[in-house]
């Protein structure tokens, strides 16, 4: 079914009082460990070092993010060790959306922890997930694209949403959308189902997804949050019947102990791998256009990047 979403253009005025957007800053960087120690001298995780301007890529994500989405709605997951490197880019957040991990376990946890809080306050949430490690040019108009997501979501719940940029080369280290039928238009732009989705393929995959009709996966994407939290139910158990011990300490005096506990034990799940890449029934994307987006996990392109800044 076609759907045409008559919603006017122009500025940031929609607002939705359950719009929150996750940020997720408690990964390791292992691939620029050598590039961070040789450039800066330093241990510092990527999400917190400074390669523009004044901000960490954190500080940029948090401004970036709170174009659209208040502060007070803006949660940031981060692991222990991590909290020193984060205090400074942290300093205006409410404690309450710190969520702390006792460790890296990869993205499927760090999405269902500040996921389970938020439901706690907010039942009705729609959730945006963003990374913390991307350069974004054009930031007022991918947050545009954002403000249309949450808009298409809030009226048709069912969908988990992804965010599909437009690539002039497929590379094999990112996640690629091989997509189908229209079924909306939003702000002038299109909203089309998802027909196949492909974490990091092989060199096989990669040529056959490249003939096809493809987007390349930001990794950001919005779904309404129990919707969300259903998909974590059927697609990975394990890890959902984990967190359910955790959801019930929320709050209480046990929270932290019972947090390590679960994690001590907790095997990492890849939220692209087990989710996305599951059963692509239920998944629509917004093709993004006219805004330059690129991954900062690679040394090549950071360097790139930084070039290009300098002409």
């Amino acid at each position: 079914m076609y759907i045409r979403c008559t919603i006017p253009e122009g500025g940031m005025a929609h607002q939705n009082d359950h719009v929150w957007g996750i940020i997720l800053a408690a990964g390791d960087g292992v691939r620029l460990k050598p590039y961070i120690q040789s450039r800066f001298n330093s241990d510092c995780p990527k999400q917190f070092c400074v390669f523009t301007g004044t901000r960490s890529m954190l500080a940029h994500t948090i401004a970036r993010v709170t174009r659209y989405i208040p502060i007070e709605r803006t949660v940031v997951t981060i692991t222990e060790a991590h909290g020193v490197y984060a205090r400074k880019d942290l300093e205006h957040v409410d404690n309450r959306n710190i969520i702390t991990q006792p460790s890296n376990k990869e993205t499927s946890a760090s999405i269902l922890l500040p996921l389970l809080h938020i439901m706690r306050r907010d039942p009705d949430a729609i959730v945006v997930i963003f990374p913390s490690d991307h350069y974004i040019r054009e930031e007022e108009r991918f947050m545009e694209y954002v403000r249309a997501g949450t808009e298409f979501v809030e009226h048709h719940s069912k969908y988990l949403l992804l965010l599909g940029i437009e690539s002039e080369s497929l590379l094999q280290d990112y996640g690629w959308i091989e997509t189908s039928m229209k079924i909306a238009d939003i702000r002038g732009s299109e909203i089309l189902r998802v027909k196949r989705f492909m974490e990091k393929p092989d060199a096989k995959k990669a040529f056959t997804v490249q003939r096809n009709r493809t987007l390349c996966n930001t990794m950001v994407f919005i779904s309404l949050a129990s919707s969300m939290l259903r998909k974590f139910r059927l697609m990975t158990p394990a890890v959902f019947h984990a967190f359910k011990k955790i959801d019930e300490a929320i709050s209480s005096p046990h929270e932290e102990e019972i947090v390590h506990e679960v994690y001590s034990v907790l095997t990492p799940v890849d939220f692209s791998k087990a989710i996305l890449g599951h059963d692509p029934r239920g998944l629509a994307v917004i093709r993004i256009q006219d805004v330059y987006w690129n991954d900062w996990g690679d040394e090549t392109r950071i360097r790139t990047d930084l070039e290009r800044m300098k002409k």
